[in-house]
Formats: structure tokens, sequence, C-alpha cells
């Protein structure tokens, strides 16, 4: 239990860190683009790329390669398998990406029907620059997951961190001299990724053996080829919604898609630094006791990865709720960002918060899954959720614009994580413990309601950086006392 608490601690730290330079990267380019075409333009050409990216990369790999270097690593063939798989991956990366950039042209149109010529003239020729980060951070996360499962978790959750440096720098320095001014997130982009592999590859000496060809590939590749199809398939469901958010805003205001962004980056704040940690903690753990402790230990690891879920994300949830405004104001109100983008960035953020902890659980829940060897239930309940999305999209995105889109996607979050619950709990039984959630979200919520009457009746006329430092100072106190009162402040030690 300690260790494992420990394993979650060293991968949140380096996460929070990377989280931490990605808002940096996000106040950078609010600064310098706000809610614009350009940026707009930006994001939607580095929506394939990036999709494609959890699909073979962060989320792919991760999934399909873990559970089986694991059993290999037990098997003392682990350096063989991690060089089959490093040479399929030199092999089929630089094709893909190849094929993503010339296919540009086609499909960005389709992503973006209702951007005027000009506008997607821009994203075009962005998204066909874009495309080797794909293979870059594809093989950063093929080292990571090896990492990982030799229980080192601190360089490769701090290695993201890497590519927001490049993009601020590049942002706040390059813009003037470079047209158009967009082209410079690309370069950005770009020159992280490749230093994100190269800080990680000194650690990966010893683990990898000589590279074999990489064509036929060898029994323990076409497995995980095999296990990584319906992995893709839950990844590219959960990015459905995506497409189908940014294709429903090119239609609205210009800016839409960039506000959904500056939203869905805060959004993702507290979701990266705990669901990913956690997951990142509880994979090699789960498909360690899925081969030899089904009884005790897999329960016993997702029944603490839930728990330590609901005490650190519901406190997030009920902070963002009460004091998203003046964060935001704080953050990026400034340069070319302007207080209509704050008040229609948190009204897009309330609608993102519905589903926080839902999509904290599909988190856990799915790495649970793919640890007992059943990757396709996540599929297919992705499918599920991202079909209520749609059709919500559909049925909010007109009386309510981005807003109605936002709470599309916090809905589907919560119909995708009740669906994995309680196909996990048909399976098996004793990984829930309701007492630590049900005393957390009393505690969350009662110190959300306080800190929301902090900030509007004694804060209300105070400087955005005076509202922020004391409404989390506050609401940080307040809910450790509570913490303590209600008996569940062990779990606070737990993840420190």
């Amino acid at each position: 239990m300690g260790r494992f608490t420990g394993d979650v601690a060293r991968a949140a730290l380096g996460t929070a860190l990377s989280r931490v330079t990605g808002l940096g990267r996000d106040i950078a380019v609010a600064h310098v683009f706000g809610a614009s075409a350009s940026y707009d333009a930006y994001l939607v050409a580095f929506f394939v790329p990036n999709v494609l990216r959890g699909l073979l990369g962060e989320g792919g790999i991760a999934a399909a390669f873990v559970p089986r270097y694991s059993k290999a690593h037990a098997e003392g063939r682990g350096p063989e398998v991690a060089a089959q798989t490093l040479s399929t991956l030199l092999l089929v990366l630089p094709l893909v990406c190849l094929a993503g950039a010339l296919a540009a042209r086609w499909y960005i149109p389709v992503l973006a029907a209702g951007f005027p010529d000009e506008k997607l003239a821009l994203a075009v020729r962005l998204g066909t620059w874009l495309f080797p980060v794909l293979g870059l951070v594809s093989l950063a996360a093929f080292a990571a997951s090896i990492l990982n499962t030799h229980g080192r978790f601190f360089v490769p959750a701090v290695a993201p961190a890497l590519p927001n440096l490049t993009m601020v720098g590049a942002a706040l320095l390059l813009t003037p001299i470079v047209e158009p001014p967009a082209l410079v997130l690309v370069l950005g982009v770009l020159a992280g990724t490749v230093v994100q592999f190269l800080v990680q590859s000194p650690l990966l000496r010893g683990r990898i053996g000589r590279l074999p060809r990489p064509w036929p590939p060898g029994e323990d590749v076409r497995t995980m080829g095999r296990a990584l199809l319906p992995v893709l398939g839950g990844v590219a469901m959960a990015e459905l919604n995506v497409l189908v958010d940014n294709r429903l805003a090119s239609y609205l205001a210009t800016g839409s898609i960039s506000t959904l962004q500056y939203a869905m980056r805060l959004f993702q704040l507290p979701i990266g630094v705990v669901a990913v940690s956690i997951a990142a903690a509880a994979l090699p753990r789960l498909a360690r006791s899925a081969q030899v402790d089904m009884t005790r230990g897999f329960p016993e690891a997702l029944r603490r990865g839930i728990g330590l879920s609901a005490v650190l994300t519901l406190p997030a949830l009920a902070g963002l709720l009460a004091l998203g405004r003046p964060i935001i104001a704080l953050l990026f109100e400034h340069g070319a960002f302007t207080a209509d983008d704050t008040i229609r960035t948190y009204s897009a953020l309330s609608g993102y918060l519905v589903g926080l902890w839902g999509y904290t659980l599909v988190y856990l829940f799915s790495r649970a899954f793919y640890a007992l060897g059943r990757p396709g239930l996540p599929v297919l309940t992705g499918a599920v959720a991202a079909a209520a999305n749609i059709g919500l999209d559909l049925l909010w995105v007109g009386p309510w614009g981005t807003f109605g889109l936002a709470l599309a996607t916090g809905v589907a979050g919560w119909v995708n994580a009740c669906l994995q619950g309680g196909l996990m709990w048909r399976r098996m039984h004793g990984w829930l413990e309701l007492g630590p959630i049900a005393r957390a979200a009393a505690a969350s919520a009662a110190m959300g309601l306080a800190v929301a009457l902090l900030d509007a009746h004694v804060l209300a006329d105070a400087p955005a950086w005076v509202r922020v430092a004391v409404g989390v100072s506050f609401g940080a106190l307040l809910y450790v006392m509570l913490a303590r009162a209600l008996g569940f402040a062990r779990w606070i030690r737990d993840a420190r």
C-alpha cells in the first residue's frame, strides 16, 4: 500500500511539474494569440496528430506494451521484447507520419467545415508540418512505458514539460519574426518533442537488447499488436468527442475552438495530475496482480486508486467551480485575451467539470481492463459514451453554444465511467469503499460553498491574484481540517 502511494506521489510530482509548464504554455499562447482565428487554426491542425499520439503513443503503446513487457521481464526476456518493439516502431512511425502530412489537405476541411477559406488554408499548412510530433512522442511513450515498469515514474512524468517550455520560448521570442505567427507553435512543439525523447534515452541503458530486423515482427510484437487494436478503438472513441466538438464550434463565433481549448486545459489539470499519475502507477501493479494475485492484490490496487482519486479530485472540482473565473482572469486575461474571453471560458469550464471525477475513474477502470486482458470492453463503453456525447452536442449546441458542447462532454464521461464500473463489478467485488468517497464528497461540497461565499461577499472587489491566493489557501486549509474531522486524512497523507 505504501509503495503504491509512493509511486503515485512520484508520478504525480513529475506530472504536476509537466502540467504547470503546460499551464505556462497556455498563458503565453493566450497572451500572444488570445481566442483568435490563428489559434483556432492551430488547434484544428494539431487535432489528428494529437489523436494519433494518443492512439499510437501515450495511450496505446503504454496499454498494449506494459502488460506484455512485465510478463517478459519476469521471464527474463525483457530486453528482447523491448528491442523487437522498438525496431517495429522505427519502421512504422515514419510511414504513418508521412501519410498524415500528405493527407492534411483532405482531412482538415472535414474537421473545420465552418472555417472561412483563409483560416482553413492556414490550418492545412500547419497540419502538414505537425506530423513528426506523432513519431517523436510515440518513441518517448515507449521509453516511459519501460521506465514505469521498472519503477521509474518521475522522469517519464516530467518529460512532457519540455515541449511546453519550448513552445513558451517560441511564442514569446519568435512570433514577431515568423510569418505566419502561428507557425511558431509548430516549431516549439517539434523542438520540444525531440528533447522529450532524448532526456529519457540514457535511462534505457541495459533495458533494450540488440535491435532485430523489424519485419516480419516477432510473436511478442504480434501479440501486442492484437492487444493494441481494441486499445486504439477506445482512445479513438474518446477523441471522437473532441472531433465533433471542434466541427460544431467551427460554425460558432471566431475563437470558439480556442475557448473550448483554454477551458479544457484547466479541466485536464487535475485529471493530468491525479488520474494519469494513479493510472501510471496502478497499471504495472494491476498487470502483475492479474497474473499472480487476482483475489486480493488486484481488487486492493483498484480500490486504492479509486479512493485516492475521490479524495484528490473532488476538492479540485469544487475549487474550480468556486474560483474558476478569477483563476482564468489571473492566468489568461492579458495581452490578446479579453474579459469577454474569460466569461466564455469559465462557462465552458463549468460544463466540463460535471464529468471531472467520471473521467478520472475511466482512466483507472480502462487500465484495469487492459491488465485483465479485456481491452475490448473500454472500446464498447467508449462507443456508447461517444454516441451520448454526439447526441447531446447536437441537442445543446444551438441553445447553449460552447457551454452546451462542454456539458455534453462532461455527461459523456459519467456514462463511460458508470458502464465500465458496472462491468468491473460483475467480474469481481471488493474494490469499492464508499466511506472515504462519501466523506470526501461532503468535505469538498462544504469547502466549495465556503470558498464561493468568501469570494462573492468578501473578495469580490479584490484583484484576481488576491482572490485566487486567499481562496485557494482558505479552501485547502478547510478541506484538510474537514478531512481530519471526518476521518479520511490518512488518504491525503498517503498521496503525498
